[in-house]
C-alpha cells in the first residue's frame, strides 16, 4: 500500500472519530496510529490506537475500504466509550469479565489496572462491560468497591463460564483448527477455560495441542500432527496477530500439563524447527 493511500486513510479515521467525539475529547494521529485524548490536559483515554490492522485489510481487500473504515471507527468509539463510561463495579458484579493484554501494556503502566500474571507474553485483566465497549478495571476503583483481586476474579471467571463457545473447525491435512470467535470482546478469554482445553487435550489424535491468543477477537485451538502442524499454527498466529484490532501474542503455544508453553519456529539448516520456550512468569 502506497503513503498517500495510508495517510488519506488515516486522515479520514481522525475525521469520522472527532465527528462523533464528545467535546472535551480530540483525536490525534500518529506516525503509526492515533490516540484519542482529554483536551483538559492531553492525557489519552484509551491507549494507543494502530492503524496497521485498517491498512492490512484494506489493502488485501481493496473493494471493501469503505466498510472496513467504518467497522475500524466504530471499534476505536465502543473503546472510548468505554474508557469514559462510570467505573463504578457496585451493583455490576454480573458484567466483569477476565481479558488478555499483552505483558507489555503492564510494563507501561505497572500500577494502574488489576491484573493476573498468565504466561510470559500475557496477563490477565479485568473489564466492566458497558453493552458498547468496556472498561479495564483499575485498583482504584477495586478499592472502591472493596473487592479483593481474589474476589474480582473469581467473580470475572464465573461470568465467563457462563458465555457459549462456538467452535468453527476446519480440517488441513491431518490437523484439526478449531477457531473459536463470537462477536462479544471476550473471544481469547475463552483461553482460560481450563476445562474446555482439557476436554480438547483428551479428544485430540495429533502429537500435541497448539494454542494461539493472537488479538481479543478469536482463540485458536489445534489438534496437531508433528512439526508440520505446529508451524502451521505460528503462521496462523502471526497473520491473525497482524490484522487484529486488539492485538495480544504472535507467538503461539503448546497445552500441556495444565500450562500453556510459547514455542517459536527457527531456520535450522535447511529445515525450520519448532523450540519451546521457558515460561517465565513476572
Amino acid at each position: 500500500m502506497s503513503n498517500t493511500v495510508r495517510q488519506s486513510l488515516k486522515r479520514r479515521v481522525v475525521e469520522l472519530i472527532g465527528r462523533e467525539l464528545p467535546d472535551e475529547l480530540f483525536c490525534e494521529a500518529e506516525e503509526d496510529g492515533l490516540r484519542v485524548k482529554r483536551r483538559a490536559d492531553g492525557t489519552p483515554v484509551v491507549p494507543d490506537i494502530p492503524l496497521e490492522p485498517l491498512y492490512r485489510r484494506v489493502e488485501e481487500k481493496p473493494d471493501e475500504r469503505r466498510t472496513a473504515l467504518y467497522a475500524f471507527v466504530s471499534r476505536v468509539l465502543a473503546a472510548v466509550r468505554g474508557q469514559t463510561a462510570d467505573r463504578s463495579l457496585a451493583g455490576r458484579e454480573r458484567r466483569i469479565y477476565p481479558v488478555l493484554r499483552h505483558a507489555s501494556l503492564l510494563r507501561e503502566n505497572p500500577d494502574r489496572w488489576v491484573f493476573r500474571p498468565h504466561t510470559e507474553e500475557t496477563a490477565i485483566l479485568y473489564a466492566l462491560d458497558h453493552g458498547e465497549g468496556y472498561t479495564l478495571i483499575e485498583r482504584e476503583a477495586l478499592a472502591e468497591a472493596g473487592w479483593s483481586e481474589e474476589m474480582l476474579h473469581r467473580r470475572a471467571m464465573a461470568n465467563l463460564e457462563g458465555l457459549p463457545v462456538p467452535i468453527k473447525t476446519e480440517q488441513v491435512g491431518p490437523n484439526r483448527i478449531h477457531f473459536i470467535s463470537p462477536r462479544d470482546g471476550y473471544a481469547a478469554s475463552r483461553v482460560l477455560l481450563t476445562s474446555m482445553l482439557e476436554e480438547m487435550e483428551r479428544s485430540r489424535t495429533g502429537d500435541a495441542l497448539g494454542v494461539a491468543v493472537p488479538h481479543q477477537d478469536v482463540l485458536i485451538v489445534a489438534d496437531l500432527h508433528g512439526e508440520t502442524g505446529a508451524q502451521l499454527l505460528a503462521r496462523l498466529a502471526h497473520d491473525f496477530a497482524s490484522k487484529g484490532p486488539v492485538p495480544i501474542s504472535p507467538l503461539p503455544f503448546f497445552w500441556e500439563r495444565g500450562e500453556l508453553v510459547p514455542f517459536l519456529v527457527v531456520q535450522h539448516g535447511p529445515q525450520p524447527r519448532v523450540r519451546r520456550k521457558k515460561n517465565r512468569r513476572d
